[in-house]
C-alpha cells in the first residue's frame, strides 16, 4: 500500500515538473528585445546634448523636425516638419508642422514647443555641445499653432543642423521643472523611458497607437556594456539580442553560432589621434605633429587590427561628405618622422596617450600607436579612461585628458559642425587655437557656414583642409565599417548614414 502511494506521488510530481515552464539562455520574452549599448548616455534631455553616446536613446524617445540625411540629396528627411521653405531674403526659414503627432502625455506637438526647445538649446545654462550650430539663430517666431519661422542673422548653409534636436513639451517641462523632467522625460517618439539605472540599464516602452510607428516589440531593454568582449559573450549566452561595434576578429566565431547572424555596413566614420597643444604647449611645435602624422602606418592598423574592415583617412573629413578630397594622402615614412622629431623642440618628456573602450579595439590601437611613437623617438605612457570622464576633462581643458587621445567623430552632421567644434578659436573641443594663421582659419570656417552655394562652399572647405594638412591639429587615422550581430529571432538593417545605434522601432521579429 505504501509503495502504491509512493508511485502515485511520484507520478504527480513528474506531471507538475512537466507543467513548469523551463528556461534556457536563448529563451526570451517575445515582447522584449534586449540591446547592449556601448556607453551610458550622459544626458536624456535633448537641449543638454553632450555627445554621440546620447543618440541611441534620444532618437527613440524624441522626434525632431528633421532626421537622418538622404545620401542622394544631402538633405535631412522631414519628421515633425510637413514642409520647410527658405524665404526670399535667404536668411529666414519657415517650417510648417504636421498635424497629428502627440507627446507621450497626450498633448499635441505645436509651434510653441519648437520655439521653447530651440530657446533651451540657446540658453547657456544647458551647455549644449551643439550650440555652435545655433550661433546664427536670432529667434524662432511662432506664426500660428503649427508654423514657425527660424530667424537667422545671415544666410546659413548649416540650417538643417538646427532642426534635428529633439522637441520637448513646453507646458509639461515648465510644470515639472528640469529635475522632474529628468525623472520622467516626455517626447513624441515611438518609445518612452520607464526605468533607468545609471551605468546599468534603460528600459523603453513602445507608445501605444503612435501616429507613425508600430514597433514589433513592446519593450526595449538597453544594457550598458562598455567592454566589447562582454557584449559578445552576452549575445552568445542569449542575455541580449543585438550588439554593435563588434570587433572584426570575433566575426567568424559569431558566424559559427547557429542562433546568431552578423551584418556590416559602411557608415560615416572618422577615428583620429587628438593632439592637445592648448593643454600641453610642447605640442605647439609643428614638427612634432608632422612627425606623428607621417610616422603612423594607417593601412597596417586597418589590416592587422581590424582585418581590413576599414579605410585610411588623411584629412579632417569623412569620405563622401562635402569637401572630402580622396587625393589627400600622408605617406608613411619612418625616416622622415625621425628627422622631423630630431629637428623639433621635443625634450624626451613622456607623452600620455589616453584611450577609451568605446573605440573598437582601443587598447590594441593604443599599443600600436605607442609602438609607432617609440620608433620615431617618443617616450609614451598609456591610460585607459571612461569616455564620459574623458569628455568632461576635454571640455574643462584638464591635463588628465592626456597629451593625446584616441578619439572619434562619427555622426551624420554637416561638416561645418566638426570644424566649428574643433578648429575655431572659441571651439569647445578645439585644442590647437593659436596656429600662425588662426585668424584666417576662423574667417574661412565662418565663411563656409554662410555660403549657400554648394560649389562655392566646397572651394572654401578645400582651403580649410589645406591649412590643416600643412599644420595638423589632429592626426586623422581611419574610418571603420560598422559590424553588428543579432539573435536570428530578430532582424535589423543599420541605416548607412549614421554610425550610431538608433531607430529601435525598426527591429523586426522574424516570422517562423
Amino acid at each position: 500500500m505504501k509503495r502504491k502511494r509512493y508511485v502515485m506521488l511520484m507520478a504527480m510530481v513528474l506531471q507538475l515538473i512537466i507543467l513548469i515552464p523551463t528556461t534556457h539562455s536563448d529563451a526570451a520574452d517575445d515582447t522584449t528585445v534586449k540591446i547592449a549599448l556601448v556607453a551610458d548616455p550622459e544626458t536624456i534631455i535633448p537641449f543638454e546634448w553632450r555627445s554621440q553616446i546620447d543618440l541611441p536613446v534620444m532618437s527613440s524617445v524624441y522626434n525632431s523636425l528633421v532626421t537622418i540625411a538622404d545620401p542622394k540629396t544631402n538633405m535631412r528627411t522631414r519628421d515633425l516638419a510637413e514642409s520647410i521653405t527658405i524665404l526670399p531674403n535667404k536668411k529666414d526659414i519657415k517650417v510648417k508642422l504636421r498635424k497629428g503627432p502627440k507627446f507621450h502625455n497626450g498633448d499635441p506637438v505645436t509651434a510653441e514647443d519648437v520655439k521653447f526647445s530651440v530657446e533651451q538649446v540657446l540658453n547657456p545654462i544647458n551647455t549644449n555641445a551643439l550650440i555652435g550650430f545655433f550661433d546664427y539663430v536670432e529667434a524662432v517666431d511662432v506664426v500660428d499653432k503649427y508654423t514657425v519661422i527660424y530667424r537667422f542673422s545671415n544666410p546659413y548653409a548649416m540650417w538643417q543642423e538646427t532642426m534635428w534636436i529633439g522637441i520637448v513639451p513646453k507646458k509639461y517641462y515648465e510644470n515639472v521643472g528640469k529635475d522632474g523632467f529628468r525623472e520622467h522625460p516626455v517626447g513624441s517618439g515611438p518609445y518612452r523611458i520607464v526605468d533607468r539605472k545609471i551605468g546599468e540599464s534603460i528600459i523603453l516602452e513602445a507608445v501605444e497607437n503612435h501616429i507613425d510607428y508600430k514597433p514589433d516589440f513592446k519593450t526595449v531593454k538597453l544594457l550598458i556594456a562598455t567592454d566589447p568582449v562582454t557584449r559578445t559573450a552576452m549575445l552568445e549566452a542569449g542575455e541580449v539580442d543585438l550588439i554593435y561595434d563588434v570587433r572584426p576578429h570575433e566575426v567568424e566565431k559569431l558566424k559559427m553560432r547557429d542562433h546568431i547572424k552578423v551584418k556590416k555596413v559602411t557608415v560615416p566614420s572618422l577615428y583620429y589621434l587628438s593632439v592637445k597643444p592648448c593643454i600641453y604647449p610642447m605640442l605647439n611645435d609643428i614638427k612634432i605633429r608632422q612627425a606623428i602624422n607621417c610616422g603612423i602606418n594607417r593601412q597596417e592598423i586597418i589590416d592587422k587590427i581590424y582585418l581590413g574592415e576599414g579605410f585610411p583617412i588623411y584629412m579632417w573629413a569623412n569620405p563622401g561628405e562635402l569637401g572630402y578630397d580622396p587625393s589627400y594622402t600622408v605617406e608613411y615614412n619612418l625616416e622622415k618622422a625621425k628627422k622631423l622629431l630630431k629637428e623639433s623642440s621635443y625634450n624626451g618628456e613622456p607623452v600620455l596617450i589616453a584611450y577609451a573602450s568605446i573605440m573598437p579595439n582601443a587598447r590594441l590601437v593604443a599599443e600600436v600607436v605607442q609602438n609607432y611613437m617609440k620608433n620615431i623617438g617618443f617616450e609614451t605612457k598609456l591610460m585607459e579612461i571612461e569616455y564620459g570622464t574623458y569628455l568632461t576633462y576635454c571640455r574643462n581643458k584638464d591635463k588628465r585628458a592626456g597629451h593625446m587621445a584616441l578619439s572619434f567623430f562619427t555622426i551624420d552632421y554637416d561638416p561645418g559642425l566638426r570644424l566649428m567644434m574643433s578648429m575655431m578659436s572659441n571651439s569647445q573641443y578645439g585644442y590647437y587655437k593659436d596656429r600662425p594663421v588662426q585668424k584666417e582659419m576662423d574667417r574661412l570656417i565662418l565663411a563656409q557656414g554662410e555660403e549657400m552655394n554648394m560649389q562655392k562652399r566646397k572651394e572654401i572647405l578645400k582651403k580649410i583642409h589645406a591649412i590643416n594638412k600643412a599644420d595638423p591639429a589632429q592626426i586623422v587615422l581611419m574610418g571603420l565599417n560598422q559590424i553588428y550581430a543579432m539573435n536570428k529571432k530578430i532582424d535589423f538593417d543599420w541605416n548607412a548614414m549614421t554610425q550610431y545605434m538608433r531607430s529601435f522601432e525598426r527591429i523586426k521579429r522574424v516570422q517562423k
